[in-house]
């Protein structure tokens, strides 16, 4: 093709650093890149430090790795420095070579990095956006805002910093003294803490890394909750080549109580964070969704799936940039697909037993719930008394016109819409109920009332016990049957 050269097409400066500021990162997703790179630098500690000085704030993210020489700044600053298609080491969580320059300039106009290998000088670099769109020139600086920023990394035997400043996408113009910006501004340092404890959750559990926030340490968010008392069930790990996978079905709400409901729903709470964890050498980058194999449902919000891959996979996973988003390859979206309809089945089951669980000395086949849904023929969802229900039954068999209407009544106007509103607003209110393993004595008296109603009837004695105890309330209780004398 040499025989074809017609012109060196180089890309313009100016146009080219500020395409870079679009790749989609939120501020984040912005520093869990950075921390990448201090995780591929062999660093065991990371901080992360900021302040509020209005258009003079600043970020920076530092660590005690390797660090780099003059050499290896330079190609570190240079977009598209590493051929994304070289082998790496298991360890490096990066791959295109550009999450320093495109994380960076999505959140600030000035990128400095001062860095320190060992029995090496301090040594600083620095990208200003506002001096390229002047110059219109790739003009790499040898400058730092402020030297304490050297000394820093000067007190390291190695190491690397990087510093954020002009963060016009985060503060802007804004005055110190806009409270509405500054606390906007904290709040959104507050869910990079949070992003990062899960994100890297298996680096700190596993003592790999400290990360600290402010000086302060930052804890671990594991989104399977193996902290929880009852433990949540765990499948045993599969293994795909380079891909393992396990199910892990949590415990319902009611049974851990509401203050570690609340804590441990993450985020978005529990229904957002179902469905698959996608993790690259261990760092998340998926969090709660079912890659298009199911749909978020209310029984499956019990079901999380970690799947776990290594650095060789990246192209079939379709890793963006932003290591934010992965598409499982086609050989595994089979075995994906089957795990995640267990996880499913299992998450379900738990819900359906809070409201059917029956004694084992009768068939659950002929199980009666209080309540039945149906379909008419203009597609809509209705809720029905359940006429066999034993006490619904026995009170009809009165052939009492009046309660005939008033059932008809309660089933016109189930408050669905107040339902729905109270669980938006706060699931909580449904799913903390225990439910306790002991009858109250009128639900023991109702039960013997009724058991003598179907004896009077001329069922037989196992007919008439298997009948009541098949029905909701009595099936939660099995100790009913043995006042059923």
């Amino acid at each position: 093709m040499k025989n074809y050269i017609a012109e060196t097409a180089k890309p313009k400066p100016k146009s080219t650093i500020n395409s870079y500021r679009s790749f989609g990162y939120n501020l984040s997703t912005a520093i869990a890149d950075i921390v990448d790179n201090s995780i591929s630098a062999n660093a065991n500690e990371i901080r992360i430090e900021y302040q509020w000085k209005g258009p003079n704030s600043f970020i920076s993210i530092y660590d005690n790795g390797r660090g780099m020489n003059q050499e290896e700044l330079v190609i570190a600053m240079t977009p598209g420095s590493k051929d994304p298609e070289d082998e790496r080491h298991e360890k490096d969580l990066g791959r295109f070579g550009m999450g320093l320059k495109t994380a960076s300039f999505s959140q600030c106009k000035r990128l400095t990095c001062v860095t320190k290998k060992e029995n090496h000088n301090v040594i600083k670099r620095c990208w200003d956006i506002d001096f390229i769109n002047d110059e219109n020139e790739w003009f790499l600086l040898d400058f730092v805002s402020e030297n304490s920023f050297l000394d820093v990394i000067e007190k390291q035997v190695s190491g690397t910093l990087v510093l954020w400043e002009k963060l016009d996408r985060i503060v802007g113009n804004a005055d110190t003294n806009n409270e509405a910006v500054k606390n906007a501004f904290y709040q959104e340092m507050e869910n990079v803490r949070e992003h990062l404890s899960l994100v890297f959750h298996k680096f700190i559990e596993t003592k790999k890394v400290k990360i600290y926030f402010q000086n302060e340490k930052i804890d671990s968010y594991n989104p399977f909750l193996l902290n929880l008392s009852p433990k949540p069930e765990m499948g045993l790990p599969e293994v795909f080549g380079n891909v393992e996978i396990t199910y892990f079905i949590l415990p319902h709400m009611s049974e851990i109580g509401k203050v570690d409901y609340e804590k441990s729903g993450g985020a978005l709470g529990w229904f957002q964070q179902q469905g698959f964890y996608v993790y690259r050498g261990d760092r998340l980058l998926v969090a709660g969704d079912w890659l298009g194999l199911e749909k978020k449902r209310d029984y499956s919000k019990l079901a999380r799936i970690s799947v776990n891959f290594s650095n060789n996979n990246d192209f079939n996973w379709n890793l963006d940039i932003k290591k934010s988003t992965a598409t499982p390859p086609i050989e595994i979206r089979r075995e994906l697909s089957r795990i995640a309809k267990i996880a499913i089945i299992k998450s379900a089951k738990i819900y359906n037993w809070r409201g059917q669980k029956t004694s084992t000395e009768f068939s659950v086949n002929t199980y009666e719930p209080l309540w039945k849904d149906e379909i008419t023929r203009e597609g809509i969802k209705k809720y029905r008394i359940n006429k066999k229900h034993p006490i619904i039954s026995s009170l009809l068999n009165e052939n009492n016109k009046l309660l005939c209407k008033a059932l008809k009544l309660l089933e016109e106007n189930v408050p669905i819409e107040l339902i729905l509103s109270n669980q938006n607003e706060d699931p909580a209110f449904h799913e903390l109920e225990k439910h306790s393993d002991i009858p109250s004595d009128e639900l023991i008296s109702l039960a013997i009332e009724i058991y003598h109603i179907y004896l009077k009837q001329g069922i037989p004695e196992s007919l008439a016990k298997q009948q009541l105890m098949n029905a909701t309330p009595f099936n939660l209780f099995p100790l009913i049957n043995d006042y059923l004398k």
